[in-house]
């Protein structure tokens, strides 16, 4: 059974342009690791998480400066 998905997988990748083979290779790499080290995958997953997390504070403080500065020029306009 196994060879049959193998055989599906191949076929199913022939001819596709290389961009959309490199989101297969990250998928094929999620995968294994998920099933082969299940460990350092939820390491993994919790590293992701918390750069997830820093990405959304800055976010945060950049729409609180853009919100702090919107009006900025007109009340200081330069002389």
């Amino acid at each position: 059974m196994n060879q049959r998905y193998e055989q599906i997988i191949l076929e199913g990748i022939k001819d596709l342009p290389a961009n959309t083979l490199l989101e297969i290779v990250d998928f094929v790499y999620f995968v294994r690791k998920r099933a082969l080290q299940p460990q350092e995958f939820i390491a993994d997953l919790e590293t992701i998480n918390i750069g997830v997390e820093g990405r959304m504070i800055s976010k945060i403080e950049q729409q609180h400066l853009e919100e702090e500065f919107a009006d900025y020029e007109q009340l200081y306009p330069l002389e």
